[in-house]
Parts: C-alpha cells; structure tokens; sequence
C-alpha cells in the first residue's frame, strides 16, 4: 500500500519523515516523500492510498481532503503544530475541529494534554491516539549521532558562539503583513496585535543582537524562522564581524553546538531543553501573556532586561546546571517524550492497514517523472515571494541529502540496509523494501 507523505519545511521535517519512511518501508509499504505539489499530484493520481497528513487548516484542507476521498484514499493526521499554543489554546481548537474529524480516519497526538482538550469536543476517542512526535523523539541522546557531523563542521566553523533563534514569521514575513492577515484571520482572532507584537520582539531582538556583539567577545549566530525576510537581519548586521545570519539545515545540530540559545518564545527552546540544554527567552517588559506561547517559556531561562541578560552570559553558571527532565511536568504531558513515538505510529498504521493492499494503476511512470520535472522547471523560473518563501522553506531537500540521511540511518540501525530510496523527481522520492 502507498503512504503519501508531504514535506513543506526542510529544517524541522526532513530527518524524521526520511526515518519515517524507511521504518514504514520494513512493514511493507511503499512511502512517497515530496513537496506538497508532488504529492498534490499523486493524490489526484493514486488510489486507495494513505495521507500522512501535516495538519489541518480551515478552507484550505478541505478540497485537499475531498480529493483524496474521491479517490479512497485514507487520511491520518501527524500535526507539526501539535502542542506549542497561546494560552487559549486558539491553534489546537482551530487545528482539530469538528470539520477536521468529519473528514479525518485516525489522529496521533502528542500528548495527554491535547488528546484531553480534544475530547472535550468529540467523542471520537476510537480514531484517537497518544503517541508523541518523531521529531521530537530524534532529540533522545542515543540518536545524536545523526547529528555529529553536522555539529562538528558548525563548531569548527563557527568556534564557541551564541545562537539566536526568532519566531517573528507573523510581523516579519517573508510575503508582507498583508499575506499573514489574509492567511490567518479566520484561525487566529489576535492575528493583527500578533503583527504588531512581532515587529516589537523583533526590534528587541535587534537591540540585543547589538549588544551582545558589542559588550561580549563572542560570536553571534542569528537563525530566522524559515517564514522571515531574512534580507532585514542581513542589511542590519552587514557590518558587524561578529555576528553571522544564517538559515541552513535543521536547528538541531545548531543547538548542540552552541553554548546557549536566546529565543523569543520559539519551540526551539523545547528542543532544547530535550536535548539537555536549558535556553533563554527574552522578550519585552510587560508584554502581552495572551500573544506568547507558554511551553517555550516554561522551558527556559526567562528575561525581559537586556543588562540582565548580558548579565547572567557573562555569569555563566547555565554552564553548571544539568537539565532534569523529571522536573518539567509537559515534557510528558504534552510531548510523551518517554515514548517511542516513530514506532507507536508505524505499529499503529500496520495495525489498522494492510500493506500489501494496492491498486494497479498505482505505478509511477515515465510520463509522470516528465510532468513533475514539467512542473518543477515552472516553478523555477517564477520570482514571487510565495515561490521565494517555498524554496527557503524547502532548502536542503535534494537527493544528495537524502542519501546523507539515509547512510546515517543505515549506520544507525543495520536494518535500513534493506530499504531502497529512489529518486522520482528533483523532489520526490520512493523509499520500498524488497524482500
């Protein structure tokens, strides 16, 4: 049976949705990897196949979910935005609504909190199950090795430096104020004071960015979102040596790297806080509790004093303290981070599917690689910014890296040996197991 598995963010998505795959590929189904359009192509395509879908957006999935049941296919939901909320918790009820489960067959959540606050609006608990994120789950310790390589070229790079993460997508995107009004108004009331609330953190970001470069003889690494103009960051530190922009890769090996991490209120500092690094979050005097998300904060270090900040870097007893786990009560509750989330999945899929289930006008052929190919020279050669912000959100998802996941996974575990990746198009590719 296909698995069609859409990939929109490189960064946070690529790593384990090729682990994914290949753990998939052992049970004997046939997993499609690729940007959303390919696989957009394929659901119209396929038939009797399984969606793993991202997420669910109000008058956008629907015509999505429509296709792939006109075509019997079968839709689980693997959210990329499944705990990190306001305190209203606006994202997940407009995530997992009643439309959602109308369309939806089975659901994994992150966490007991989510599956809670989701029951209290269906009683669909049957198509409902706690199983973490695999995403999250690759930041265990024993899987650091995936990471090694990458971490070792940063730090002899980059040598000991600061990292600096920003969430500021809503007030410094890439497609202007405008896009994000458009876009997210019908799913967040606030969108408008998120705006303005954006562009003050990114001012006060800036402030301190200047500061630390300034008052502390340590390199800065700025990482924007992968949703931010970015050219604003480049033209304001142009000229200072010490600090670097970049966007590349996942944040993960940029994490392990650092000595610390400053961030807004960013899920990167959950990450890594998961990786046994406690983060700082700093934001603006009195700023408003109802447009930052919670998790982050409880994760880390909390500032909204630029001296008081510069202050505890040159303290540096966050060098002393060893992260607890134990002590931090969401972790668990909202992130299940004791579970093997990849392999409650898989088991789960397996359970309620048959693999070998398929349809004879399934195959990929010749004619389909020309329309892809067709498609993806299109894309090329158009110069907006919604094609700009694709491609940045996309950078690093080609067959060269792909093969570097894919030996780092058969290095890993000798298993992955057996599963085979193909390359159908610049970006798509097939990962199968030939027994």
């Amino acid at each position: 049976m296909n698995i069609l598995i859409p990939l929109e963010t490189s960064s946070r998505e690529l790593l384990y949705k090729v682990y994914l795959c290949q753990l998939l590929a052992l049970k004997g189904f046939n997993c499609y990897l690729g940007k959303k359009g390919s696989i957009s192509y394929l659901m119209k395509k396929m038939r009797g196949y399984i969606c793993l879908d991202k997420g669910y957006h109000e008058k956008v999935s629907e015509k999505l979910y429509d296709q792939i049941k006109e075509n019997k296919g079968i839709i689980i939901n693997l959210d990329e935005e499944g705990a990190v909320d306001y305190s209203d918790n606006s994202i997940l009820l407009s995530r997992y609504s009643e439309k959602m489960f109308s369309k939806v067959d089975f659901i994994f959540l992150w966490g007991k909190n989510q599956h809670d606050l989701v029951i209290e609006k269906t009683n669909q608990n049957n198509r409902i199950m706690v199983t973490g994120h695999p995403r999250f789950e690759l930041l265990k310790s024993k899987y650091h090795s995936f990471y090694e390589e990458e971490v070792n070229r940063i730090n002899n790079k980059y040598g000991d430096f600061i990292l600096i993460n920003t969430n500021m997508g809503f007030g410094n995107n890439i497609r202007g104020d405008n896009f994000v009004i458009n876009n997210y108004e019908s799913r967040l009331k606030n969108i408008q004071k998120i705006i303005v609330f954006d562009k003050k953190k990114r001012e006060i970001f800036i402030s301190l960015i200047h500061k630390l470069a300034k008052d502390l003889d340590k390199r800065i690494v700025l990482r924007p979102h992968p949703e931010e103009n970015i050219t604003y960051y480049n033209d304001e530190f142009s000229e200072i040596y010490n600090v670097n922009v970049v966007y590349e890769g996942s944040v993960i090996p940029w994490l392990i790297a650092a000595e610390i991490m400053i961030h807004p209120d960013c899920t990167t500092g959950v990450e890594s806080l998961l990786i046994g690094k406690k983060s700082i979050s700093y934001l603006p005097r009195n700023y408003p509790c109802a447009l930052v998300t919670k998790l982050p904060l409880e994760a880390s270090y909390k500032f909204t004093d630029q001296e008081e900040v510069i202050s505890f870097l040159r303290n540096k007893t966050y060098l002393l303290e060893k992260v607890n786990l134990e002590e931090y009560e969401f972790v668990e509750e909202s992130f299940s981070f004791s579970q093997d989330s990849s392999q409650n999945i898989v088991n789960k899929i397996s359970q309620l599917y048959n693999s070998t289930d398929s349809d004879r006008n399934n195959d990929f052929l010749l004619k389909d690689s020309i329309v892809l190919a067709y498609k993806s020279i299109r894309s090329k050669i158009k110069f907006s910014q919604s094609v700009k912000l694709g491609r940045n959100k996309r950078m690093g998802f080609n067959y060269s890296q792909m093969k570097t996941i894919k030996q780092q996974c058969n290095k890993f575990n000798s298993v992955f040996d057996k599963v085979n990746l193909r390359r159908l198009s610049s970006e798509l590719f097939l990962f199968h197991y030939d027994q």
